[in-house]
């Protein structure tokens, strides 16, 4: 194998691996909110242990994990257009 050859497999094993990283980067991220999910909206729904779930918790539950979701996105979205603002002015500067 040439020199150039094994240039370019190692550019490739390095691209593959980088990819990789970021996967498990987000996996463990995704996790750890699912985590984090859980013991917040456990700790609001939950007031007594149970051998069953009961109607009121499980709404209790959904509900939380609806404000969940809905809070992280208008966040995100709100941090997207402010970046967004920001490189436009930049943009306009130069």
């Amino acid at each position: 194998m040439s020199l150039m050859e094994n240039q370019n497999t190692q550019i490739a094993l390095d691209d593959q691996l980088q990819r990789f990283i970021e996967a498990e980067k987000t996996k463990r991220h995704f996790q750890e909110l699912v985590y984090g999910l859980t013991d917040v909206c456990w700790e609001i729904c939950m007031d007594k242990p149970s051998s069953r779930l009961e109607p009121k918790v499980h709404k209790c539950l959904v509900n939380c994990v609806e404000r969940f979701i809905d809070t992280t996105n208008y966040i995100t979205n709100r941090l997207e257009r402010v970046a967004s603002s920001m490189q436009s002015e930049s943009d306009n500067i130069e």
